[in-house]
């Protein structure tokens, strides 16, 4: 019963995008993550929403306009969630730094992590998408990162992500981990040594407690 309630919320949320009610769709995100926390919301709503939207736009069902509208719509949703959190409690360690490579420009991902990954108390940094590998390692050592975390789409050619983590990996800190996460085939049939790779965004919280009982 659940579950069947739970996808007809999400398809009344694909239709109001394809509606173009755009104000509805960002009231009824804002409210689920009011209702779920900040956590719930990107795992239970906005992962699966963003399966239904990319289904309907490989079926010609949703115009790229539209398929823009709801990125920015759900990035929206997700700073006001992450700004909404006590900053006391996004102070902990670890320190992350967040972006993705060069030619990767898509950030929703990214931002979804950012969310998990606050919510659970970490201190996040995000330099947004497609920073070159050199300037990763001089944030990292400004910010005095305990992690990098990137994000990878299908779209980003597997050869240069393979090629971007081996040199980012070689020139961080070893003392530095480097996780990534994203829909990108390549993250799990290539794995980089030294890289962490997330198989889902559910992953990142027992992650996180991993991270802190090995370093208390």
């Amino acid at each position: 019963m659940f579950c069947a309630q739970a996808t007809a919320a999400l398809h009344s949320l694909l239709a109001l995008l394809r509606g173009n009610d755009s104000r509805r769709l960002r009231g009824q995100l804002r409210q689920s993550v009011v209702r779920l926390g900040l956590s719930a919301f990107v795992t239970d709503v906005l992962a699966p929403l963003n399966t239904l939207v990319g289904e309907a736009w490989m079926h010609g069902q949703l115009e790229i306009f539209q398929e823009h509208i709801y990125s920015e719509t759900a990035q929206s949703a997700l700073r006001a969630g992450i700004q909404s959190l006590p900053e006391a409690h996004t102070r902990q360690r670890p320190r992350v730094l967040m972006s993705t490579l060069t030619g990767e420009s898509h950030g929703l991902g990214l931002l979804m992590a950012e969310a998990i990954l606050a919510a659970e108390g970490a201190q996040c940094v995000s330099l947004g998408t497609q920073t070159p590998v050199w300037d990763l390692v001089l944030a990292a050592q400004a910010c005095r990162a305990d992690l990098v975390a990137l994000s990878f789409t299908a779209c980003m050619n597997p050869n240069k992500v393979i090629e971007g983590l081996t040199e980012l990996r070689a020139k961080l800190p070893s003392a530095v981990e480097l996780w990534v996460g994203g829909s990108a085939p390549v993250l799990r049939r290539r794995p980089v040594a030294g890289v962490v790779a997330m198989r889902s965004l559910g992953e990142l919280p027992e992650a996180l407690r991993h991270w802190r009982a090995a370093h208390p």
